[in-house]
């Protein structure tokens, strides 16, 4: 089992939908995925809601954050695919979290508890953080064996970079067990540039930068199939292929490429 966390300290960057789209692509290779949604925003959670009261009478993210010792409370969405909700609730715990002893460590330790049958259940987690560095966020750090983390083109895209990577970098830091002297973090990081327009300067400066970095993942286009996809809650390769122009396939094809690269990764 592979723990993918997505991560931005940005909103707007297309963390969610890349979370849901490698989802649906793992269903697509007939793999099994587990969801968590910790974004009190709840927009994974939304993506497999058919109507506002879906996950009402389910346990959410809030009550694991709570009580770490829950057990497994995942709900099943599709074929393959299982979700623990989100809760706008979540904030407001986080508050109260602060005061507990390993509050870095919440689901780290729901998943010590529950990993023999995680693992015999899935084959990948993907979890979708905090556009924040907050508690929720460094939780989510803390299980990962893989972080993404989506850049867009703007100013603020070439300075998350170095923002992610020294944030990551101090908590790994911190979060070191006294006995052994190692870090409890020990997720790979990878960026991925999205959004990238063809015909714009700032995509293209901002292209120029991001193919210097040694942990760039890949770069994807912006696209209306995806925003369209995403408002239907659909997959991009759920598209018949009758339907798709040229330029579309090519983009499919190498979204398929940089998915293929995390789930083999």
């Amino acid at each position: 089992m592979k723990i993918i966390s997505f991560m931005a300290i940005k909103g707007g960057v297309g963390k969610t939908t890349m979370a849901y789209q490698l989802a649906k692509y793992a269903q697509i290779k007939k793999k099994k995925v587990l969801l968590i949604d910790l974004d009190s925003q709840k927009s994974l959670t939304d993506s497999f809601n058919k109507n506002p009261n879906d996950f009402s009478s389910y346990k959410t993210m809030a009550d694991l954050m709570n009580n770490p010792n829950i057990g497994l409370i995942q709900t099943n969405v599709e074929e393959g695919i299982d979700i623990i909700p989100s809760h706008n609730s979540l904030d407001l715990i986080t508050d109260i979290l602060v005061t507990k002893a390993n509050k870095e460590l919440l689901l780290f330790m729901w998943f010590v508890k529950n990993m023999a049958k995680l693992n015999e259940l899935y084959d990948y987690v993907i979890i979708d953080l905090p556009p924040a560095w907050n508690l929720l966020t460094k939780n989510g750090v803390a299980v990962a064996d893989l972080i993404i983390s989506p850049m867009e083109p703007s100013r603020f895209g070439y300075d998350s970079h170095q923002k992610v990577l020294d944030s990551i970098s101090a908590f790994k830091n911190e979060m070191t067990d006294p006995m052994t002297g190692k870090s409890y973090v020990v997720a790979d990081l990878l960026f991925l540039g999205n959004r990238v327009k063809h015909n714009t300067s700032s995509s293209r400066e901002f292209v120029e930068q991001i193919n210097k970095f040694d942990d760039l993942l890949g770069i994807i286009q912006e696209k209306e199939l995806i925003n369209s996809a995403m408002l239907e809650k659909k997959s991009v390769f759920d598209v018949t292929d009758n339907k798709l122009d040229k330029n579309q396939r090519e983009f499919i094809k190498a979204l398929s490429v940089i998915f293929d690269s995390i789930l083999k990764g």
